[in-house]
Formats: C-alpha cells, structure tokens, sequence
C-alpha cells in the first residue's frame, strides 16, 4: 500500500523524463533503478531472514530501518519498471509501428505479458523449493541472480533496436521553464495539463475498471472464495490461471474485430461487454446455489475478454492520440491514476473486510465498469461529432 502510494505521487514526475531525455537515456535510467530495486530489496529481504522466529515490532529500531530500506528499494523497482513500461509502449510502439503493425504489436506484447503471469509463478515456486541447510534461501538468491541477469539482455536488445532503427535516436524533446516551481505545484500543474488533454477521459475510463475486485488474481476475491465460499484450493488456482487464458483470446479477437469497426468502436464493444458480464456475475452472486457460485465464476472469466480487449483499444488510442512532447507525462499520470485506484480498492477492502460485505464490493465494482463505459462513450461520440 506504501508504495503504491508513493509511487502514485512520484511517477509523473518520472516519467516526465521521457520527454526531456534520449530514448537510450531512458532505458537507461528505468533498467538501473530496476536492478537497484531488485539488489537493495534482495538485501532487505535477506537482512530480515535474521528476525525469523521472533516477534519484532516498528519500536524496534534496527527493525523499523530495514522496513524503511525495504519500502525504498520497491519504490525504486516500481518507478523503473513503469518508467520501462511508458517508455516502450507509449513512447518507442507508436515511433516504430503504426496502423496494423501497431495492432499486432499490442497484441503480441501483451500475449508475452500474460504467459508470462501464468509460468512465472510456477517457475518461481519451483526453484524457491531448492534449499540447503546452510543456505535457506537458495531458491530465493536464483531468482534474485536471474533478474539481476535479464536486464543485461534487456539493455543489448534495446541498443540493438536504437541503432537498427537511426530515427529513435531523434526525438522532439521538450523543454520545462517550471524549474523554481515547488514539487507540489509541478504536480498540481502536471494534473491540469493532464486533464485538458483530448484523450483523458479515456485514461480516466480505464482508471475506472481498477476499482474492481472482479479480477480472477485479485486478493480480495481470491479472500473471499477462500473464506466465504470455502472453495478448495485446487479449484480457485483453476480459475486464476484461466484468468489469463481469458485475456489471451482477447489478444486474438480484438485485431479481428479491427477488420469490421474502427479501433474506437471496437474498444466500446469490448468495454460494453465486459459491463454486461460483471453486471450478469452480480445477479449470479445472489443465487445461493452451486450453479449460481460457478456461473459467478465464469462470468468473470467472460469479462477479462472485454477487459483485455478494451485495454487493447485504449493503449492504442493514447498511442496514436497523445502528442509525443507530452508522452511521458501523460502517460505518467495514467499510470499513477491506476495506483490511486487500487489504493481506493484496498482501502474499501478494509473497511469491509467480512466477507458478508463482499457483495457491497462487488456492487461498488460493477457501477465502476459502468460509469467507465459511459465516460468512454460520452468521449466517443463527442471526438465523433467533433469540436
């Protein structure tokens, strides 16, 4: 929560040097404070080991310290990993592809997104198996060593992409004269600048559809299916893992959708359809019956489709949509909408934290995917008419 929190206020300001600065200096900038994060937070993580067995408290002094080191180096991960993810997507996709190359080019991105999700936890929880006597944390220090490592290749791939390609090397890069302004008042202006761009009604329609807990991998279904519904374990890893299968049809339906309607329309398709299958997972919530619990189930399957197509649509939107000297922070402040929403989410998951409440988040879920797809629409059919 702590550093969703931080990293909400920060990433505009990150990512508004995506503007000012080279392309290669970028990446750069995002794969060092990435490999910074994973190295501070391994030895955070590691330092704690030491507190195993015992009850330490935030009185505790060293405890607190190391709490505090651990807190600055996610932060530090988290700033270089959403700078990398603005960068590559909204900055280097649209200045390399364009039109239906841009197309498959989400399409495929987000296919290697959510094969990964899948297999990288099994992965993980395989190798955090291997153990020694001696050494405890054997797993623990692979993984460690394997994403230290992957940022080389990382980084080669993008240099060999840059020099390929001469024209990313070029870019308009703007120039701030906000340079005696507080860090409060660069934000507050950064958000009203954000607000007058044409696109933000899209970005706050997606923001909108992260105030769910209708998400397959989410933690407070995931709670609740556990606690209230006492469905086996077995049973609920089923279902996380179709979660992304879901959202890999998605990745294949949009692009076809693309050939019959145009990328606003289709991306109101998908965004109406998810609408009616979380509205259709809220009725089956009520049914006290197995049926009812599993068709509550796949509903929310049903809806990652419309999800990850509507995704699909928005990127591309902002991607061809957003003037390139105002990239890095528009998108920043994309991004850091999609934090505040979720620590809005998890805030109501505290308050209510029964699971007889969970039906109150579920209704507060479904009005948010409505009031998305409204904005979207409203914004559609007002850039339709024109100014």
């Amino acid at each position: 929560m702590l550093i969703k929190f931080l990293s909400a206020v920060l990433i505009p300001r990150v990512a508004s040097v995506i503007d000012s600065k080279e392309r290669i200096s970028v990446a750069r900038l995002g794969l060092g404070l990435q490999f910074l994060g994973v190295l501070l937070s391994a030895i955070s993580i590691y330092i704690l080991h030491s507190f195993a067995g015992t009850n330490p408290t935030f009185e505790d002094e060293t405890f607190l310290g190391i709490f505090t080191f651990m807190v600055f180096s996610g932060l530090l991960g988290t700033l270089g990993s959403s700078l990398m993810d603005i960068s590559i997507a909204n900055d280097v996709a649209p200045s390399l592809f364009s039109g239906h190359d841009l197309v498959q080019f989400n399409s495929h991105s987000r296919q290697v997104d959510l094969i990964t999700e899948v297999g990288s936890p099994v992965i993980a929880g395989i190798l955090l198996a291997f153990s020694t006597l001696s050494l405890p944390l054997t797993g623990f220090l692979i993984i460690v060593l394997w994403n230290l490592i992957s940022f080389i290749p990382e980084l080669l791939i993008l240099h060999s992409v840059f020099n390929e390609r001469a024209d990313l090397k070029f870019k308009l890069l703007s120039s701030s004269n906000d340079i005696k302004k507080s860090f409060l008042q660069k934000l507050l202006d950064g958000w009203k600048s954000f607000l007058k761009q044409s696109v933000s009604p899209v970005i706050i329609a997606s923001s909108l559809l992260w105030l769910s807990v209708l998400s397959p991998h989410g933690v407070l279904l995931t709670a609740f299916l556990n606690d209230g519904w006492k469905i086996p374990e077995w049973t609920i890893g089923i279902f996380r893992s179709s979660g992304a299968f879901f959202g890999l049809a998605a990745t294949a339906v949009f692009p076809f959708a693309l050939r019959f309607m145009n990328l606003r329309k289709a991306s109101a398709l998908f965004l109406t359809f998810q609408a009616l299958m979380v509205l259709g997972a809220y009725l089956m919530l009520h049914l006290e019956i197995e049926i009812g619990q599993y068709s509550f189930l796949l509903l929310i399957l049903f809806s990652r489709i419309g999800l990850y197509g509507f995704g699909l649509g928005e990127v591309q939107i902002r991607q061809e949509e957003v003037p390139q000297l105002v990239r890095g922070e528009v998108n920043g402040f994309a991004n850091a909408l999609n934090g505040i929403s979720t620590l809005i989410l998890f805030s109501l998951g505290t308050v209510l934290s029964s699971t007889k409440d969970f039906k109150y988040l579920v209704l507060f879920s479904v009005i948010s995917v409505w009031v998305a797809l409204l904005v979207y629409l409203r914004w559609m059919n007002k850039s339709e008419l024109g100014p």
